[in-house]
């Protein structure tokens, strides 16, 4: 009889040390799914931001402009020239993502006065806290599609560009939300340079 106490509680030890290891084994399986998935999103996004370009190219939308402050300083920028900058500055603006840590913003600093990067510290400060959770994606890509130089006083150093984007918005898995959004951009000269002095999306 003692013999078949054990044997019995020998088998249900066994069958519940099964269990839990199954349990453990398809918990750990799940998360690693699930980080395989939140890796991906990232791709997944620049590759919608990709298609994005694409789209937009085919429907007339104006090139970029890679603003090289080397090969510009030796000579008067125009109308025409700050209007792709403003282009260009928008497009870096206005996408982010939380798992990048919205470096882009980071990057236009040399493009702004000191002014707009104080500014720009708040800014980025307030897209932190309104995306704590890292692990849930949040991402946004603009392309410019039109740019119109609504004033230019080159003597006086100030310019306004309000350029028109179209956006995409992907938070985890859900849909992306796809819109138009102007952006007005004000330009001050600062030492003979056109800084950014600010950036304000439109309602």
């Amino acid at each position: 009889m003692d013999d078949r106490k054990r044997l019995g509680i020998f088998i249900i030890g066994t069958a519940f040390i099964i269990i839990v290891i199954i349990a453990v084994f398809m918990y750990i399986f799940n998360q690693k799914q699930k980080a395989a998935e939140l890796a991906n999103t990232p791709t997944k996004v620049e590759t919608d931001a990709n298609k994005l370009f694409e789209e937009a190219q085919k429907n007339k939308a104006q090139p970029g402009y890679a603003f090289d402050p080397a090969a510009e300083k030796n000579r008067d920028l125009n109308q025409e020239d700050l209007r792709k900058i403003a282009m260009s500055i928008a497009a870096r603006f206005g996408s982010y993502s939380n798992q990048s840590n919205y470096g882009n913003i980071e990057d236009l600093r040399l493009l702004m006065t000191s002014d707009m990067q104080d500014w720009a510290d708040t800014y980025v400060a307030n897209l932190k806290k309104q995306n704590k959770d890292s692990s849930v994606y949040y991402g946004i890509t603009s392309v410019p599609v039109s740019g119109e130089v609504k004033s230019f006083d080159d003597k006086a150093g100030t310019a306004t560009v309000m350029a028109t984007m179209q956006r995409k918005e992907v938070i985890g898995t859900a849909d992306p939300k796809i819109f138009t959004q102007d952006i007005l951009i004000t330009f001050e000269k600062v030492k003979g340079d056109w800084k950014a002095a600010s950036a304000t999306w439109q309602k």
